[in-house]
């Protein structure tokens, strides 16, 4: 039977070891964590391993500025968790054998080389006469036999397949090696911090009235002074429970996928990648960049406008613009519209952008739950083959709406869609 033991591996087989992991398919789509990986793997070959801690990786792998601050920002602790579930998925699905493993303990930034032990041979002595097995010996063997035959039917066992409209309206996203990554964004707010301020950083406020407030919050730790400063590390509800809707299809698919703040990323970082983007332009660079030249755009508030879709070339019957507004007679309940963009993946037809934006959080929400729900997904295939479409176009937008109470999304209902591209032939 198989063990992991401590290691007494030489730099070369650490190194060895390191290289297999950074060729596998696990990691060949996700630089991000490659280059974190290398990092923490030659700390601890060169003996700094014991030095790792958030700040040090956050600032010396990840390039936050040197007056990055843990309370503030958790891109370092998302990373490494998504880090240590590659690992494992890679050990336990593509190189099960390795002789050399490498284990990022939880808790801790300083991977571990774990050799694996051989399986320990069973000499039979065929000349000598046949012995009596004990019970207990009996039942053991066939615990261990019983259990091997459950992992085998368990490791061959298909993977799940999931419902043919989604399958078709997701298309590469839903691919077994498909590693979307999940990107939500963020918004730029003001948070409380207990440090003195960075003069390099730029200015911040105190206020004695947030000093007294601080200090009535249970469990924080003593402070003398409290600081506002900015921050981009703040979703909205809305878009993070559009996401959960999103994981949870590409979970029932079996597929992982990679989730990232929009401030721990580059625009060159979403290049060759499946991606599912959450937000709205003002808060999101990347999201305000993928719709400028779309039928319908997000359009950010301004002294005439709220925050509304615009619908560049109106159909006969449709409005200008689909603006939020309250619901009358009805408390803390308005309206909000959710816009969905399908599209390839920078021009790759073999790779799928989705972007879910909408006029308030609730919206990006909405768009979401549409695209995760079949029957939804099955009434807008129908209109694309009342429209003389074999299948989903590659590239289209669809405008949901959704009543909202408080933060909340309460329904889903198709308004109206565009399409952007044509199959070709």
């Amino acid at each position: 039977m198989e063990q992991s033991v401590a290691s007494a591996a030489g730099e070369a087989e650490k190194r060895a070891a390191l290289d297999r992991v950074l060729a596998s398919n696990a990691f060949h789509r996700s630089d991000q964590l490659r280059v974190l990986l290398r990092y923490l793997c030659e700390a601890e070959i060169e003996g700094r391993g014991g030095r790792l801690d958030e700040y040090t990786v956050a600032v010396e792998a990840l390039g936050r500025p040197r007056n990055y601050s843990p309370f503030e920002d958790g891109t370092v602790r998302n990373r490494v968790h998504n880090l240590r579930r590659r690992l494992e998925q890679y050990y336990l699905a593509e190189n099960p054998s390795d002789p050399l493993q490498i284990v990022l303990p939880k808790g801790s930034y300083c991977p571990v080389f774990q050799k694996q032990a051989a399986a320990s041979m069973v000499v039979v002595d065929r000349a000598a006469a046949p012995r009596t097995v004990r019970l207990r010996t009996a039942i053991l063997m066939a615990a261990v036999l019983a259990t091997v035959a459950a992992a085998a039917l368990l490791w061959r066992a298909p993977a799940p397949r999931p419902d043919p409209v989604m399958a078709e309206a997701w298309g590469p996203l839903l691919a077994k090696d498909a590693n979307p990554l999940i990107c939500i964004a963020t918004a730029a707010q003001l948070t409380a911090i207990q440090r003195p301020p960075d003069p390099a950083a730029g200015p911040k406020i105190s206020s004695p009235d947030l000093l007294a407030w601080y200090r009535s919050l249970p469990g924080l730790p003593a402070a003398k002074e409290i600081y506002l400063g900015p921050t981009l590390t703040s979703p909205f509800w809305g878009d993070v429970a559009g996401a959960l809707a999103v994981t949870q299809v590409l979970s029932k698919a079996g597929v992982a996928g990679e989730a990232l703040p929009e401030s721990a990323i580059q625009l060159p970082a979403l290049n060759k990648r499946n991606l599912l983007l959450f937000g709205r332009p003002g808060f999101s660079r990347n999201i305000d960049l993928y719709l400028r030249d779309k039928p319908f755009r997000v359009r950010i508030p301004d002294e005439s406008h709220t925050t509304t879709i615009w619908n560049v070339e109106p159909r006969p019957g449709e409005p200008a613009e689909f603006d939020a507004h309250p619901v009358p007679g009805k408390e803390n309940q308005e309206t909000a519209y959710g816009l969905i963009t399908v599209m390839p993946s920078w021009g790759n037809a073999s790779l799928r952008t989705v972007v879910f934006s909408g006029t308030l959080s609730p919206g990006t929400q909405a768009a979401a739950e549409f695209f995760a729900s079949a029957r939804q997904l099955e009434a807008l295939g129908r209109l694309f083959r009342k429209e003389g479409f074999k299948a989903f176009p590659p590239a289209y937008q669809v405008v949901v709406r959704s009543n909202v109470f408080g933060t909340s999304a309460l329904d889903v209902q198709y308004v109206t869609h565009r399409v952007i591209a044509r199959p070709p032939g």
